[in-house]
């Protein structure tokens, strides 16, 4: 079909480049207006993987992640889950499975893919409205480099993770070993080697390997794995190639992450201080209110927080926990 045929509003004059951002299934800039979880809110995500360089990194991050994972558990929720894109790897693994995303129109795509296999909620990653030790396994992928604080990021995940649960995320490597070189060429001005995190304020945040593993350590995560991805996948020149890349960049996905050189950085990591998980298969026993972490109660269409009052409603099977502020 033409653009014309199907409906899409080509725009004129300074909204051309945003269009083309949209497109491509990455949002442009942050609104200080809006809260952080809603940056991908009727952005078409899926079109960021569009495209042979992209499907060899997704099959490759399929891989490593599957790989990071446990063979089963209890209870997983990824974080930041999108379209549903990673389903495949833990459906089948786990139990009881949620999947949590800041954006509405994301969720309903996820549902349309994985179904009632799992529990789907609207929130966001520094405020996950659950209570301690509420999982065994969490996945973050593909949202830490958009998330301003990371500590607090990181203790939250902590937080909600029980004892000798298994945190899996990945974070934008500016150790790099393209943006090494530009920086040797003089082309980039930031120095990949300074511990400072770089891209604060903006969408796409990127980190040092130190400062990432430091932040761990202290928010009480121990068993440190890294791995690297983004590198011998871009090699892949045909279809008839991409299998043989893609095995290479798993087989050295350990070597890529050690020797930091990776533009993407796979981590996982276990909380070895905490409680036991919660040992309940009902939802609402998890649930906390993320704004004040007072206890719910269920009623018609939603939860009311005892505490702080604040509303949290339940639409088309979507368990909206948003904060409003």
């Amino acid at each position: 079909k033409s653009r014309k045929q199907s409906g899409t509003q080509i725009p004129q004059g300074d909204s051309v480049r945003n269009w083309r951002l949209m497109r491509r299934g990455l949002p442009e800039t942050t609104d200080p207006v809006k809260d952080g979880c809603s940056l991908y809110e009727g952005v078409e995500y899926s079109q960021f993987w569009d495209g042979r360089s992209k499907r060899n990194l997704d099959t490759l991050e399929h891989l490593i992640v599957q790989s990071l994972l446990p063979a089963q558990g209890r209870r997983i929720i990824d974080v930041g889950c999108g379209f549903g894109r990673l389903a495949d790897c833990y459906l089948d693994r786990f139990q009881q499975v949620i999947m949590m995303d800041g954006s509405i129109s994301l969720l309903h795509q996820a549902m349309d893919t994985t179904g009632e296999r799992a529990i789907y909620v609207a929130g966001d990653a520094l405020h996950p409205p659950f209570r301690n030790s509420a999982f065994d396994a969490i996945l973050l992928i593909r949202v830490f480099h958009h998330i301003q604080d990371s500590q607090a990021c990181l203790s939250e995940m902590s937080r909600i993770l029980c004892k000798d649960g298994r945190f899996i995320f990945n974070y934008m490597n500016k150790q790099n070993v393209s943006r090494v070189v530009q920086w040797l060429i003089g082309r980039n001005k930031e120095n990949p080697f300074d511990a400072q995190t770089v891209g604060c304020g903006s969408t796409f945040i990127s980190h040092h390997p130190g400062t990432v593993n430091t932040l761990l350590h202290e928010t009480g995560f121990a068993d440190i794995r890294s791995l690297g991805a983004g590198v011998l996948d871009r090699f892949a020149g045909s279809d008839r190639l991409s299998k043989h890349w893609i095995g290479l960049g798993e087989h050295w996905a350990p070597f890529l992450g050690r020797s930091r050189i990776a533009p993407w950085i796979l981590c996982s990591a276990e909380v070895k201080a905490g409680s036991n998980l919660i040992d309940t298969g009902e939802i609402n026993d998890l649930f906390q209110c993320p704004a004040c972490s007072g206890s719910l109660c269920e009623k018609p269409g939603g939860y009311r927080c005892f505490s702080c009052e604040q509303w949290y409603p339940v639409n088309d099977g979507i368990f909206d926990f948003r904060i409003r502020y």
